[in-house]
């Protein structure tokens, strides 16, 4: 009885001490080794879709494609989701850019001259930081400019404008030299930050993409 007792504790441990260690695991696909990411507990952001959906992240954080190490997205993430899909405040704010006259581009079709015909929305937050919302839907925009916005409130649409590969939400918190952007913000000459959220499952590193978490993330309540 007693022996059965000492493995049982014992394989316990074990099992606890994996699950306090994973986020160690370069496995993982921790691209960002001198990032410091906020414990998701601590962190001010939820994801930015509806409570009880799941998505999948196309492309994660300082990743070999646009969001590289060092770049000005290198913290951005790109969500694979259908044109249309509603788009949630991740944080509180005030809405201080929006543009949503572009077109929704075929899918497949990449090209860089549409870099600067994406829709979106750009929040400002009490901390200075910015989040940017991209590739929106024709006319997906739900706030005008100076709007105030409380986290998970409705926003937008997301949609296939820009220079995209298919369908999917860019989202970004940068943090701005600049300490009052408005009104002429543009999201380039500002730097990304890396970011949690409260609302899903762990991932101390921040979030994954699908080649290692295929099930992907859903927001649930807080």
């Amino acid at each position: 009885m007693k022996k059965l007792i000492f493995i049982t504790v014992f394989f316990s441990f074990i099992s606890c001490s994996k699950k306090e260690t994973k986020c160690e695991d370069s496995e993982l696909g921790v691209n960002c080794p001198d990032a410091t990411f906020l414990k998701e507990s601590d962190s001010p952001y939820v994801l930015p879709w509806e409570i009880g959906k799941t998505f999948t992240i196309g492309q994660s954080n300082c990743t070999d494609g646009s969001h590289f190490i060092g770049g000005y997205n290198q913290f951005a993430y790109d969500v694979n989701m259908p044109i249309g899909t509603p788009i949630f405040a991740i944080r509180s704010g005030v809405v201080i850019k929006v543009v949503e006259n572009f077109i929704d581009i075929e899918p497949g079709i990449q090209d860089f001259a549409l870099a600067d015909q994406a829709n979106l929305i750009v929040i400002e937050h009490e901390d200075g930081t910015i989040a940017d919302y991209l590739h929106l839907t024709l006319n997906g925009v739900l706030k005008d400019v100076g709007d105030n916005v409380v986290q998970g409130e409705k926003i937008a649409l997301s949609g296939n404008s820009g220079w995209t590969s298919g369908p999917h939400l860019h989202f970004q918190v940068s943090q701005c030299e600049d300490t009052d952007p408005r009104p002429n913000y543009t999201w380039i000459e500002c730097e990304s930050i890396p970011i949690t959220f409260k609302n899903t499952k762990e991932h101390c590193h921040g979030l994954l993409d699908r080649n290692l978490m295929p099930d992907g993330y859903t927001a649930e309540k807080y």
